[in-house]
């Protein structure tokens, strides 16, 4: 009974109780501080500012981790899988979150013999990384990812030999067309693929430049070819997401009026407008001003030419005054242009007042139940984000229209000016669009995230300890080395930093195979989801048995009919 307690208590994503909730809590907790604390120790001025601080919580989370093994390696034969088949302790001993626990446990009995034999802390440092790893227990969309990558590892492999194959050839061409010209640089292959592959990355440190004009042409071949072969992996992977995901999660649905099951994607249709002058014109003359104005003024993307042109007004307005924040800070631009920026600032002021009158004046004929009441409506209206935005622009326009003459406070005030950008919000439904596409994939595109920041940390502390001895004014500690890990990974390179050790290129060459592909991953991730995303937006969501309408588009103009089904 025991020990049936103890499993349940260190299982919360499978049993899901209160005590198991805070232990996995504290865990993920103990986590973070114990694998953050190994880099801050790096830093000599924080390791002896809060020295006896770093060992208590050290000895605490540590500690922490030893029991936790110990008692899931006791009870893990209570786990009980499909089939009725009982797990044994090995399976937990050789499975990747067991790894990654017995090195959270072995890095905290180094951490004591590292007050006794100092040549060890380093290495300890980088065990205790490996703590950072454990949130993934608590993680399904972590399991998702490794079921993608070993469902994909053949063409991920392919991708793999490719990238080799290409810088080991180029590596060559590039020592043929460069040794001579440069042979202090390019004294050897090895330097000559340590520039190939910074080269297929796109990250270019700058510490290594063609010289000659077979060099440079490779050069560009191999940016050219890189920039697309890096792109593949995060393809197949986003690839893989998608179809594991779809194993997963059956892209069915019940229709809501017959109760069929369906694919989704014969739920969802695009229907084509049939136009109809003279009925449109019926309708609109029915129509009283005020739905009139609030047709014109409020819609989520400009489909008729009334729209059309409300749009490209306000986005001209929008324009200009972004351009006019951007000449204020050029006195000499700014004293050429005054008059002609003083007459946009008044002409600004004067159409975003009518424009928020407006809005709030016809905002009750809006569908939304919420606006229908004149006062509660208006009210409601007023409170939410986009208006409140409306409002400080206004009181940011008029105090720099009146107080032109405090340079200092015109200047800060510029900053708010800057939110007229937000007013594009109003006539396209960009930041809904957006904020259903993270919802979709928060949990995925948060592991992914969260994975690439740890990546950085491994990586970083990696070249830290390849590269400290060679540079130490660059690689003093492991928080400070994180800016390379940063402009590698992410491919920018502004050549103020860049390993210059065998073993610090070779390490970076071979980090950066594995980091540029997985930092571009949360982008992807983000990517295949606006697309489905989108079309939830735009097309009709319609039953192919019984024509019965779920939902309509948020974007799309009215329709006749479909196929035999007629509707409003």
């Amino acid at each position: 009974m025991l020990k049936e307690k103890i499993f349940k208590s260190l299982n919360f994503p499978i049993i899901k109780t209160i005590t198991a909730k805070l232990i996995a809590i504290w865990l993920i907790m103990s986590s973070l501080i114990y694998g953050t604390i190994a880099i801050l120790e790096t830093e000599k001025g924080l390791l002896q500012q809060f020295y006896v601080v770093f060992i208590i919580l050290s000895c605490i989370t540590g500690f922490t981790f030893n029991l936790e093994y110990v008692l899931r390696f006791w009870t893990y034969n209570q786990n009980v899988r499909e089939g009725n088949s009982i797990s044994t302790r090995w399976d937990y001993f050789t499975s990747i979150i067991g790894v990654i626990d017995f090195l959270s446990a072995i890095s905290f009995i180094t951490y004591l013999i590292g007050f006794f034999v100092f040549d060890v802390m380093d290495f300890t440092r980088f065990l205790r990384l490996f703590a950072l790893l454990k949130f993934t227990r608590y993680s399904g969309s972590f399991k998702i990812i490794l079921a993608v990558i070993k469902r994909k590892k053949e063409e991920l492999v392919i991708t793999l030999m490719l990238s080799l194959i290409l810088m080991f050839f180029g590596a060559i061409f590039i020592y043929i067309a460069e040794h001579d010209a440069q042979p202090d640089k390019i004294t050897n292959l090895f330097s000559s693929i340590w520039f190939t592959a910074i080269n297929l990355f796109t990250i270019g440190y700058g510490d290594i430049v063609p010289l000659t004009l077979f060099g440079k042409i490779i050069s560009g071949i191999i940016s050219f070819i890189g920039i697309t072969l890096f792109l593949l992996p995060a393809s197949v992977i986003v690839s893989g997401f998608l179809e594991e995901l779809e194993e997963r999660n059956p892209s069915s649905e019940i229709c809501p009026n017959c109760q069929e099951v369906i694919s989704k994607s014969e739920f969802i249709r695009q229907l084509r407008k049939k136009k109809d002058k003279k009925k449109d014109l019926k309708i609109s003359s029915k129509g009283n001003y005020k739905k009139k104005i609030y047709k014109l003024i409020h819609f989520r993307f400009p489909s008729k030419l009334g729209q059309k042109i409300v749009f490209i007004f306000f986005a001209s307005i929008i324009t200009l005054n972004v351009l006019a924040v951007m000449v204020g800070t050029n006195p000499e631009l700014y004293l050429e242009f005054k008059s002609l920026l003083n007459s946009l600032l008044i002409f600004s002021i004067i159409v975003f007042s009518v424009e928020y009158i407006l809005r709030v004046w016809c905002v009750v004929a809006s569908k939304k139940e919420k606006f229908k009441n004149p006062i509660r409506g208006r009210i409601k209206y007023i409170l939410s984000p986009i208006a409140i935005v409306d409002i400080i622009i206004l009181i940011a326009l008029y105090l720099i229209l009146f107080l032109n003459h405090i340079r200092i406070l015109v200047l800060y005030l510029q900053v708010l000016r800057m939110l007229v950008i937000f007013k594009i919000g109003h006539f396209i439904d960009v930041f809904r669009v957006t904020g259903l596409i993270f919802k979709e994939t928060k949990r995925e595109f948060l592991v992914t995230t969260i994975l690439c920041g740890i990546f950085l940390i491994f990586a970083s502390t990696l070249i830290y300890y390849l590269e400290r001895n060679a540079q130490p004014t660059k690689f003093s500690d492991i928080p400070t080395t994180l800016w390379m890990g940063i402009i590698t990974f992410t491919t920018t390179g502004f050549g103020d930093v860049y390993p210059i050790t065998t073993g610090g290129r070779f390490c970076t060459i071979a980090l950066a195979f594995l980091g540029v592909s997985l930092f571009i991953l949360p982008a992807g991730i983000l990517g295949s989801n606006f697309f489905s995303t989108m079309q939830n937006y735009r097309y009709y969501k319609i039953c192919p048995k019984c024509q019965f309408i779920i939902t309509k588009p948020k974007i799309k103009s009215k329709v006749k009919k479909i196929r035999s089904g007629k509707f409003k």
